[in-house]
């Protein structure tokens, strides 16, 4: 107990700063759905204050198997229907996200918990359950924007000025679907069906909250934006990188990922890798390969994290300390004290991400670029058409001019 339990004549205390929250609906420029095609969605208000972050895209959909087999949903289907998603405000991009896909499932197997996959189930996420499809095959998702882009997930604070949303369609849908096939007749031993699949999209819309303050508020508000008085916006970025093939049959890979400047020196890494998954429709896009990784560090200017060399053996079920770091994630990521990691110790072995926790560190006074490194080691040889992907985690800070309309990137 406290003091407090003796303040027993204080008042009551309201919450009136926001006098109206109204949801609108904003529709695309374009009525075509197809793939690769350009995806528009603008709010071109200016003057009206919006809270992005809790703004929602909703596609209604159909599903379309031709050729016998059964099809499915799979788990988040709803974001790898697109190849590339972009935020902008005033025309100037402020995050965006290639193959949202991948980096959205990363996420929600990195920062979800149990509980969050009942509430994301009208988005696709239903971890470890599939999308539910209608008996006709249609379905609708309601995709929360903090999903997809990083920044509505750290920068929660309303935005004033033109802001547009724009995905690019996934050039296919083999991604977003599971086809199991089936012997083309009742004989035994009968070639299977040779199935093809389609998305057939109906409609996507953006549904965004207008925020109305009250009049205290409102005129503080106006004060500073006349003033033309930046506003910062601070978020993580997760940037997507990606090795197309590593060195069939070697054991060793080094692969220099990029070189930065000090400001996108990374926070986290995070290294998965795929081997045959991608654009088969007989796969599931969402489950990793371990490829026998062995060891795996980061190097950043020669600094090695970890300093120590970590010995994994997946074939034996030796993958406690990879489990341990990818449990860890969340709570320094999020900086909170319970652990609760979506995926379990023996589920992580067809999930394996390899964290990679290097948030402190010093780069000097004279630290201008960051060259980053991975090494890479594996107890046998790289199976043919292996993919590695990186995640780099790192932070962003921009500054946006209300007035000006003016939006840059601090260095």
């Amino acid at each position: 107990m406290t003091a407090q339990v003796f303040d027993v004549f204080r008042k009551p205390r309201f919450d009136e700063s926001i006098t109206k929250v109204e949801w609108r609906t904003y529709h695309p420029y374009v009525k075509s759905f197809e793939k690769n095609d350009i995806i528009d969605i603008t709010i071109n208000q200016a003057d009206v204050w919006l809270a992005m972050f809790e703004g929602v895209l909703i596609v209604k959909a159909k599903l379309e198997v031709v050729g016998g087999g059964t099809g499915t949903l799979t788990h988040n289907a709803g974001a790898y229907l697109f190849e590339s998603c972009t935020y902008e405000l005033c025309n100037k991009e402020l995050d965006a996200a290639r193959y949202p896909g991948i980096t959205s499932t990363v996420r929600g197997y990195l920062c979800y918990a149990p509980e969050d996959s009942h509430h994301l189930a009208i988005a696709g996420w239903n971890y470890p359950n599939a999308p539910i499809l209608n008996a006709d095959k249609t379905f609708t998702m309601n995709i929360p924007l903090k999903h997809l882009f990083s920044i509505f997930n750290d920068h929660q604070v309303a935005t004033l000025g033109k802001q547009s949303i724009r995905l690019v369609r996934s050039r296919t849908d083999a991604n977003s679907v599971k086809v199991v096939e089936r012997p083309s007749n009742s004989i035994q031993g009968a070639p299977l069906t040779q199935s093809s699949v389609r998305i057939i999209i109906d409609s996507i819309t953006l549904k965004v909250p207008h925020l109305t303050p009250n009049d205290d508020i409102k005129f503080q508000l106006l004060k500073r934006v006349r003033a033309d008085e930046p506003m910062i916006v601070a978020f993580r970025k997760w940037e997507l990188h990606e090795l197309p093939a590593l060195t069939q049959n070697s054991t060793t890979e080094v692969w220099s990922v990029k070189t930065c400047s000090a400001m996108e020196s990374p926070r986290y890494i995070v290294v998965f890798f795929q081997t045959k998954k991608i654009d088969d429709i007989h796969e599931d896009v969402t489950l990793f390969d371990h490829a026998n990784i062995k060891s795996l560090r980061l190097a950043l200017n020669g600094d090695y994290y970890p300093q120590e060399r970590v010995l994994l053996d997946f074939s034996n079920n030796q993958y406690a300390d990879a489990h341990f770091n990818y449990s860890e994630f969340n709570k320094s990521y999020q900086n909170c004290v319970q652990k609760r990691p979506l995926v379990n110790f023996s589920d992580f072995k067809t999930h394996p991400m390899f964290v990679i926790d290097c948030s402190r560190r010093s780069l000097g006074p004279k630290a201008s670029t960051v060259d980053i490194k991975l090494e890479i080691e594996a107890t046998t040889g790289f199976p043919a058409g292996t993919k590695a992907y990186c995640i780099i985690i790192h932070d962003q800070i921009m500054e946006h001019l209300p007035l000006s309309e003016i939006v840059r990137i601090i260095d």
